[in-house]
């Protein structure tokens, strides 16, 4: 069989949670499929710069295939928006009144704003008619097709392409544009569902109620890259003895409040605690004596700086999964997360203690200070921890779960 894999960026310098997902399950599929990515030249999620080449490329013996991307117009893009909007805010209104057992079970389709909805698709950043028309014109050469993320254009547009030959891995939270109407065709169309967690099924059940295509919960395995030498990471990026690690996109949506409430951590408890940022600058710069940045690193580096840190934080609320959290399970180590984020609740219920979560900085305050003081805990974890990522996230138990939808895939279609 011969996979196509849909992502709006893809490299091994994208740390992004779907996209990095992307690129495991590439890696894992290759060894029994004919596997083949299909993406944009993007590197930037915010800047949107385009330094990949347009064209075929290999990248760890995958098959890249790059396409460009249609220029964008800002204007363009937020008038669409603008008339497309009430769709999503009628339908949210719906579920918040708790109504949406009622209406959305009556009306599971909507179609609402549709076509303004669908120029919004037509006018995004991450929006190629190139890649779209190449899926038209050479869909028959593919058995099945995997897209990452509900909520971009690629996935949107192209999901209607071959719905019956599709996999949705939506990478799903609460949010406004969940609300959409276009999703509720998106969703009841393609072939099957490839949930993370049983948070992100049970909301999208809600919404699109007995419509919705077939459903599991696959998630995603999990592994680390062997830790690049302690001692020289420490060197290199002048570490501190005792750090909170954060890995990920450094932008509003995903840092929260952290940098704030730390800094107001450490003037209320002084300690030679810091907090340590890597991955991509995305949002302006915090400089701070408390802060250390180090930038973009590699699998290695990131690792090791896993290994080394007291405990790993993930302040997002807007997680389908969190696979550093995953990463860092993995390790043994202590996981801090925000209440606000259902994922990463259901992760502290099912994990025994390894991920605890707070709802204010009072909490906050009690997790780090429980933290810096309490080696025990720390030592108590790590079993508990690593036991709960080999219990739900092994990869082959995933890539098993995958082999069953794609073999139920290609025997439905009738020409096969």
């Amino acid at each position: 069989m011969k996979i196509g894999l849909i992502t709006v960026r893809y490299g091994l310098d994208i740390n992004g949670g779907a996209e990095f997902h992307c690129r495991m399950l590439a890696e894992r599929l290759s060894s029994f499929y004919q596997v083949e990515v299909l993406t944009t030249t993007i590197r930037n999620y915010v800047t949107f710069e385009n330094p990949y080449p347009i064209g075929l490329e290999q990248v760890n013996q995958i098959n890249v295939r790059r396409f460009a991307n249609k220029p964008f117009n800002a204007n363009s893009f937020y008038q669409a928006e603008k008339k497309a909007k009430w769709s999503r805010k009628i339908r949210r209104i719906i579920y918040r009144l708790g109504l949406s057992q009622l209406v959305f079970k009556l009306f599971p389709i909507w179609r609402f704003k549709l076509k303004e909805e669908y120029e919004v698709m037509r006018s995004h950043r991450f929006y190629s008619e190139n890649l779209l028309d190449y899926l038209q014109d050479h869909q028959h050469e593919f058995d099945a097709f995997i897209f990452f993320s509900y909520e971009n254009p690629l996935t949107q547009l192209g999901g209607l392409i071959a719905p019956k030959k599709t996999i949705l891995m939506p990478a799903a939270h609460m949010e406004g544009m969940l609300f959409r109407s276009i999703n509720t065709h998106l969703f009841a169309k393609v072939a099957h569902i490839a949930f993370n967690t049983e948070t992100e099924m049970k909301i999208c059940q809600d919404i699109f109620q007995q419509a919705m295509a077939p459903h599991q919960v696959v998630a995603v395995g999990t592994s680390v890259a062997t830790p690049a030498d302690s001692e020289s990471v420490k060197l290199q990026y002048d570490l501190p003895e005792r750090y909170l690690l954060y890995c990920g996109r450094v932008t509003q949506e995903k840092l929260n409040s952290l940098i704030p409430d730390f800094l107001k951590y450490k003037k209320e408890y002084p300690s030679d605690l810091r907090l340590v940022l890597t991955g991509d600058v995305m949002s302006e710069k915090i400089i701070s004596s408390e802060i250390f940045y180090t930038g973009f690193v590699s699998e290695p580096t990131k690792t090791s700086l896993m290994k080394g840190a007291l405990a790993i934080i993930n302040p997002s609320t807007v997680e389908s999964l969190s696979l550093l959290t995953l990463e860092a399970l993995s390790l043994g180590k202590y996981i801090i997360a925000n209440k606000r984020c259902q994922v990463m609740m259901e992760h502290e219920r099912r994990s025994l203690g390894a991920v605890k979560c707070y709802g204010s900085y009072k909490n906050f305050t009690e997790i780090l200070n429980d933290t810096l003081h309490n080696p025990t805990l720390l030592e108590e974890i790590r079993d508990v921890a690593q036991q709960y990522v080999t219990n739900n996230y092994d990869w082959d138990t995933v890539i098993g779960k995958y082999k069953q939808i794609l073999t139920q895939i290609k025997q439905s279609r009738p020409y096969v």
